[in-house]
């Protein structure tokens, strides 16, 4: 049987959509009725139990499809130049060519309604657990502080991928649903207020049980990446050098490296922040870490036969694995981030590659995220954390925060602690500003390839804001030639939430 605050967090999912919210601020479509003789919202934040119980659900949220369980590689990865998608669903292969048939597309409607799920159930512990009078004071900080750090990541993805955004701070608000758009200027303080008022609450580790709950490092990383994303270099570097100076985590030797994408890998010292994905063994209960259910990375991106292969890698992306390297040699990096013919005796689940795709051996498909190296065959849904932030991404974040603030000596030593890991020929010195962004973009490509980053990189970079630009990227992905400017940046809000919120306002370019 499930542990008992795990049975708490599933029959918290039945308590939390009590309260009012509207059809796309929360209202969960998939849950059971409650019935009359259950707990409200009302009766339930009675002590630390269920307060911890609380926090557990919403935990367990990041897990859904539409945050990252599926469809975040998609929206972040998918729709960059590193991806393209040759998906015989239609509407998820023109998703990754801007396009849409329906705003209510499964992959848009999802991100938005379970990222809003989300963030009512950090809403939820917000209102409820401060007035816990019988609950331990520390504890009680603790858990607010982590119901903000969910709060703010939410907001983080939302804000990069629809702009302008209703932002409920509160799950007693009965205006929830008919909120008006809040500006971007006005959604990044308030991530940056959620963070700062974590950190500060946050410890800087866990043990036991408690392992993958967010910690100050976390608050910090996610922080300098907030800061970052607006150009606020001074604060990213700061905020970013605070999880570097704490010393909590480390790069795991290149050995290890392609277990980070592995169940092996599971809050290594370089897991900063981690979705705690579960397996279920049903002799005896949970398997892992009791904040989540039961899924992981999916075959969705998967390569083709054992998965689907809806999202593959572009040549592109393949091609930049051969930069300054030893001898000519590919970087060691591609052959764990994607299976191809050209590796040697490259295995895809036990079956050589060009045994098990002998008509098709120019086609690509991604490794990482994969249980290829264990198993023969794997099951949907695996066990393996989704690494929302690990030290590789912060250190290559804070050289180029260095970079911007034209101190490219510390840039340099820090984009070669990534390089040197890998056993690449490290970036020489000398080079000027715009030398080393490129280098540490370049480095940034084909360390963090499918995990969410590209999108984030291209935004923050103005890559996808004018036509000089845009010109560079068709050369990458040519599904690109479908990106309209002064549109496609944004994702159009799903016409659910236009329908039923009448302060609600359309992105531009999407129509009304």
């Amino acid at each position: 049987m499930p542990t008992p605050i795990f049975r708490s967090a599933m029959r918290l999912k039945t308590l939390l959509p009590i309260a009012a919210l509207g059809a796309a601020l929360g209202g969960c479509s998939d849950l059971n009725l409650t019935n009359p003789n259950q707990q409200t919202t009302g009766t339930f934040w009675q002590n630390q139990n269920d307060a911890l119980a609380g926090m557990n659900a919403t935990y367990n949220s990041l897990q859904y499809i539409g945050t990252y369980g599926r469809w975040m590689a998609f929206a972040l990865d998918g729709r960059s130049d590193i991806a393209l998608s040759n998906s015989p669903w239609t509407d998820l292969a023109n998703f990754n060519k801007f396009t849409f048939v329906s705003y209510d597309f499964d992959v848009n409607r999802d991100i938005w309604h379970d990222h809003y799920v989300a963030i009512f159930r950090a809403n939820q512990v917000i209102d409820n657990v401060p007035g816990i009078a019988s609950m331990d004071a520390a504890t009680r900080a603790r858990v607010v502080g982590e119901a903000k750090f969910v709060r703010a990541l939410m907001y983080f993805n939302l804000e990069n991928l629809y702009g302008n955004l209703p932002m409920p701070l509160s799950s007693k608000d009965p205006s929830a649903s008919q909120m008006p758009m809040s500006t971007p200027a006005q959604v990044w303080a308030q991530i940056e207020k959620d963070l700062t008022e974590a950190r500060a609450v946050l410890p800087a580790t866990y043990t036991g049980a408690n392992v993958g709950r967010a910690t100050q490092g976390a608050a910090d990383a996610l922080l300098g990446k907030v800061y970052a994303q607006q150009k606020k270099w001074t604060q990213a570097a700061a905020s970013l050098n605070n999880v570097i100076t704490g010393n909590h985590y480390s790069l795991l030797s290149w050995a290890q490296w392609p277990t980070l994408f592995t169940t092996q890998g599971n809050n290594s010292p370089e897991g900063v922040f981690e979705v705690q994905m579960s397996s279920y063994d049903p002799d005896n209960g949970e398997v892992g870490l009791n904040i989540g259910k039961f899924c992981g990375p999916p075959q969705g991106r998967g390569p083709g036969g054992p998965g689907f292969g809806d999202c593959q890698p572009t040549r592109w992306l393949f091609d930049q694995y051969y930069d300054t390297t030893a001898a000519g040699a590919p970087d060691p990096r591609r052959d764990a981030t994607i299976f191809s013919s050209i590796s040697s005796n490259q295995n895809v689940f036990g079956t050589p590659f060009s045994v098990r795709y002998s008509d098709r051996l120019n086609d690509i498909f991604w490794k990482k995220w994969t249980l290829s190296d264990l198993k023969n065959d794997q099951q949907f849904d695996e066990p393996i954390n989704f690494k929302v932030i690990r030290y590789a991404d912060v250190l290559l974040l804070y050289a180029e925060a260095k970079n911007e603030l034209n101190d490219q000596a510390t840039a340099l030593t820090y984009l070669n602690m990534v390089r040197n890991r890998a056993g690449v020929t490290p970036v020489a010195s000398g080079l000027n500003q715009s030398q080393m962004r490129d280098a540490i973009l370049h480095e940034r490509v084909v360390e963090l390839a499918l995990e969410q980053q590209r999108w984030l990189d291209l935004r923050r970079h103005d890559m996808l804001s004018t036509q000089a630009s845009l010109d560079v990227i068709r050369t990458h992905d040519p599904e690109f030639n479908f990106f309209q400017l002064n549109k496609s940046e944004l994702l159009p809000i799903p016409q659910t939430e236009i329908n039923t919120n009448p302060n609600a306002r359309q992105n531009p370019g999407w129509g009304s």
